[in-house]
């Protein structure tokens, strides 16, 4: 299933600096080149997609405040 194929593409990324995450999204393929690509989603949105959401929770914890 390629979706978890993106998927450890997206978790390698999220591991570098935020500050890289766009350059490595731009750099993968815009539609899948697996042929058990079951998602319909190319794999530069789908680990987009994740990665921003990823983004806005770091962005949440480190403006929390701890009661």
């Amino acid at each position: 299933m390629s979706v978890s194929h993106c998927m450890r593409r997206a978790l390698a990324i999220a591991l570098r600096p935020r500050a890289d995450w766009k350059e490595a999204i731009a750099e993968l393929p815009e539609a899948c080149p697996r042929t058990d690509c079951t998602g319909g989603v190319g794999c530069r949105k789908r680990v987009a997609d994740y990665l921003r959401m990823q983004w806005r929770m770091l962005d949440a914890r480190s403006t929390a405040v701890s009661p």
